[in-house]
């Protein structure tokens, strides 16, 4: 298993951002690229700024250095935890834990996991996902989860710029604030500054509260755990943000990453 982190007793969820983490962002700019106009950076790395055709916001890699930021998640480590089917509270590969090869998710809010929903959220283990709806209070006041068969990817969630202005534009969804989720294939797609990586859901089987349970307790009873740090305070309490921290920049998000909206 990755190494853990934790912070006065409290176990850091492997996507959260830590404050050495945050670097200076620099301005965006209008750029030509083969394929027509978008944003760029002046000095922009295409290695390392651009990804599905959308310029990405910028992060340091220096995860358990300084302290947690459990408002904000840790943009690299969630394209990582998507990418190769990592869970978003331990790190650790969900690949291989069920015979059928389904993967486990836990979005925040009371309506049901649906055909199609895209969200920005990594898989989580039955045991990780357990811990966070006892622990966290946003998810104690209502989560979703759900097996998912198929999970390809879909496209980004970020801030979407004028072509003309180049100011950013608000978000069409429900709430003020929230990234916006842009399709691989839109037009949209080079005009947006881009923070997580967003996948689609397919084959829903819905998971009760009890079956969530019964599954955390299988993961217990087959020795995957998170053992908490050898002292006398509370692991894992509140700090499990898979509902309840924002992006960077500073915007809420769609259900499933640390903020349980939809």
């Amino acid at each position: 298993m990755p190494k853990q982190h934790y912070w006065n007793g409290m176990h850091v969820p492997y996507i959260t951002a830590w404050t050495a983490e945050a670097v200076p962002q620099p301005e965006v700019k209008r750029v030509v690229r083969i394929g027509g106009e978008g944003i760029g950076y002046e000095d922009e790395v295409p290695v390392t700024d651009r990804r599905h055709e959308a310029l990405w916001v910028r992060s340091a890699l220096a995860q358990g250095r300084g302290r947690p930021d459990f408002r904000r998640i840790s943009s690299p480590r969630q394209k990582r935890a998507v990418k190769y089917e990592l869970c978003q509270v331990c790190g650790e590969t969900v690949l291989g834990w069920r015979a059928d090869e389904r993967n486990l998710y836990l979005l925040g809010g009371n309506a049901p996991i649906t055909e199609g929903e895209t969200t920005a959220a990594p898989p989580v283990h039955p045991f990780c996902a357990m811990e966070a709806t006892e622990n966290c209070p946003p998810l104690r006041q209502g989560h979703a989860a759900a097996l998912v068969e198929y999970n390809p990817l879909w496209g980004v969630a970020g801030v979407v710029y004028d072509p003309v202005t180049l100011a950013p534009l608000p978000n069409p969804g429900k709430r003020p604030g929230e990234l916006q989720h842009v399709h691989i294939s839109a037009k949209e797609i080079r005009w947006t500054l881009a923070n997580f990586t967003v996948v689609s859901l397919h084959g829903i089987t819905p998971v009760s509260a009890q079956e969530l349970r019964a599954m955390a307790e299988e993961d217990t009873a087959r020795g995957r755990h998170i053992d908490p740090p050898d002292i006398n305070t509370p692991a894992l309490a509140a700090t499990l943000r898979l509902g309840i921290a924002t992006a960077t920049p500073p915007t809420d998000q769609r259900r499933g990453l640390p903020c349980p909206i939809r």
